[in-house]
């Protein structure tokens, strides 16, 4: 049972109409299993296509005729053919871990047709679940783009290290980088820039565009149960170096960066995956340590920001997790920091949203807040219709919608997404490239 506090600050926030209203609940003492795919697709508005009628609707989009043409010219004229179901989709990076009958997902099958033509994520993630060798992986992910109108952030998290969704599948053949802290060490632009451009080369011929890295966390807490050497360095400055260098190697080959987790999980003893963490650093503290890297990444030109599931009690009146708090995403990221690229969760099933938010509300207040896309909601078809009751019902504008979608389709765009440029190497052609070999002995020596 949450605090009494909680409620009455959600119910604030939230506004209260009737359509939403009526599906926000105490999150019950026990969760449910995760389902990738609801048992009735059809719930979400339409009736379910057959595999025919799928094959039909899903013809990717071209770009505009009419000659030359500005980037926001084009993308307004894609949103202007777009419901508003596909506009509150392309909100979701959705995970696809499992079928309905608890077996790895490894394949797009009928049921994840229908599913996708009925919710039209924006993305979807990987996990270790979906990986079992180059082919697969590379046909997976085709097919998923294959069955998507707007094509689809396929994201991972490769981090190297501990989190190596594919690099840790010797079938898979993509480079294992070492932890960050072991790149920080090195104190080197050159090595930590060609970090970044192997991996983004090796992603890339796999058909994966966006990267849930790097970590621009400082790594001030020895004890820290959940980043420590996942972090490039205790120092701001260094891990900032280093986060810039990754970024940008990972741009040479148009994988879109997502530097986490803000305001910053460095200095944390709890886990967020568990349940709630309360940092009480107040604003000197965090100019000074935390959000260097943040702010030098975004100098580099980051496409995303990852928020942290961290009520930071010293710089905020709200004691909502940075996830859900306007005044940080809103009055910091966006209004403080001039950032106007992406705003991602992390991910909404994790404990210290899940145990004291439904999914219904997290959604709403996350959008609220100021994120741009929900990364694995725990209730993924919940979440879904409550955005969409929540336009319905005016406690969230079009307008407001339109701004995130906007901002995906533009980093679809520039990252070559959107409009996918022919194919160039393949995994073959890469995998085991002696200069990819050379960088992994670099960091040995």
């Amino acid at each position: 049972m949450k605090p009494l506090f909680l409620s009455l600050l959600l119910a604030a926030l939230l506004l209260s109409c009737s359509t939403t209203a009526d599906k926000i609940n105490v999150v019950p003492e026990t969760v449910t299993d995760v389902k990738s795919t609801p048992e009735n697709p059809e719930d979400i508005e339409n009736p379910p296509l057959s595999p025919a009628d799928v094959l039909n609707v899903h013809t990717a989009i071209k770009r505009p005729e009419g000659g030359e043409q500005t980037e926001e010219e084009i993308l307004r004229t894609i949103m202007k053919t777009m419901s508003l179901k596909e506009k509150i989709g392309q909100l979701f990076i959705l995970q696809i871990r499992y079928n309905g009958d608890g077996s790895p997902r490894r394949e797009v099958d009928e049921d994840l047709n229908l599913f996708l033509n009925d919710f039209k994520p924006g993305g979807i993630i990987l996990f270790r679940e979906n990986i079992v060798d180059n082919q697969q992986v590379e046909s997976l992910i085709s097919n998923l783009q294959i069955f998507s109108r707007i094509p689809l952030f396929i994201s991972v998290d490769e981090e190297g290290g501990l989190v190596s969704r594919l690099g840790k599948v010797p079938e898979v053949n993509v480079t294992l980088l070492p932890p960050a802290l072991s790149i920080g060490n090195k104190n080197n632009s050159e090595l930590a820039y060609n970090a970044g451009l192997v991996l983004g080369r090796e992603l890339r011929a796999l058909g994966v565009n966006m990267d849930m890295a790097p970590v621009a966390d400082v790594n001030t807490n020895p004890e820290n149960p959940v980043i420590g050497n996942r972090a490039y360095s205790s120092d701001p400055q260094t891990a900032g170096k280093m986060v810039t260098e990754v970024i940008r190697g990972f741009h040479k080959y148009d994988i879109a960066s997502v530097i986490k987790h803000f305001p910053g999980h460095g200095d944390t003893s709890f886990d967020t995956h568990v349940g709630t963490v309360v940092l009480p650093f107040n604003r000197d503290r965090l100019d000074t340590v935390e959000f260097i890297p943040f702010e030098l990444g975004i100098e580099a030109g980051t496409d995303a920001i990852m928020t942290a599931h961290i009520v930071m009690s010293g710089i905020s009146s709200l004691p909502l997790p940075a996830t859900l708090n306007p005044e940080i995403i809103t009055g910091i990221i966006r209004e403080e920091f001039g950032f106007d690229g992406l705003v991602i969760s992390d991910a909404l099933e994790m404990g210290a949203i899940r145990e004291n938010y439904t999914p219904e509300e997290s959604a709403v207040a996350g959008i609220k807040a100021g994120l741009d896309i929900l990364l694995m909601p725990e209730d993924q078809l919940s979440a879904f219709k409550a955005l969409l009751d929540a336009v319905h019902c005016g406690e969230i504008s079009e307008k407001r919608i339109d701004e995130s979608v906007y901002r995906i389709l533009r980093t679809k765009y520039e990252r070559k997404i959107l409009f996918p440029e022919p194919a160039g190497e393949s995994i073959e052609d890469v995998q085991n490239d002696p200069a990819h070999l050379a960088l992994i002995q670099s960091f040995l020596n």
